[in-house]
């Protein structure tokens, strides 16, 4: 029997959530399936309150430096990353490109899959969307149509 996957699910939190229903979906669907979500908090209808509570504090006395140093952990916790880019989030890209490069910074390399729903295609950042497989091994950039092939794309990638 396979070990579960472990994922580093990214998607906006401050920034644009117009896709907050699909990330919910998504990530109950996972986690559904057996898949092991790292940051499940992000399907959270207020996922800063549900972080907090998780490191044992509360949403006001959160800091930029608890959730950057968690979230620098799961994504070396994790195997593979997946990236809802429909909306704008500089968190997000900034998620990204720590995983596309952990491994050379001795980190276990993770397999990324940028997700962005066709209607958004705009607001996907061209920076990440531009990122061709030729040019980075673990990467793949991929958009859809409807939560049903948003589901049949996650699991391709993640061997479901």
């Amino acid at each position: 029997m396979n070990p579960k996957p472990v994922i580093y699910f990214a998607a906006a939190i401050r920034g644009n959530r117009q896709r907050k229903k699909e990330v919910i979906n998504l990530i109950q669907w996972l986690k559904r399936n057996g898949v092991i979500v790292l940051t499940e908090h992000v399907g959270e209808d207020n996922p800063i309150e549900v972080f907090a509570q998780k490191i044992n504090k509360t949403k006001n006395d959160l800091t930029a430096e608890d959730i950057e140093r968690r979230d620098i952990n799961w994504l070396n916790q994790a195997e593979y990353v997946i990236a809802e880019i429909s909306g704008a989030s500089t968190g997000v890209g900034r998620e990204i490109e720590y995983a596309r490069t952990k491994g050379s910074f001795g980190q276990k390399s993770a397999q990324i899959l940028c997700l962005y729903h066709q209607e958004e295609e705009f607001f996907a950042s061209p920076m990440i969307r531009g990122m061709t497989k030729d040019r980075y091994k673990n990467i793949t950039i991929s958009s859809y149509k409807n939560l049903g092939q948003a589901k049949e794309i996650i699991k391709n990638f993640l061997g479901l």
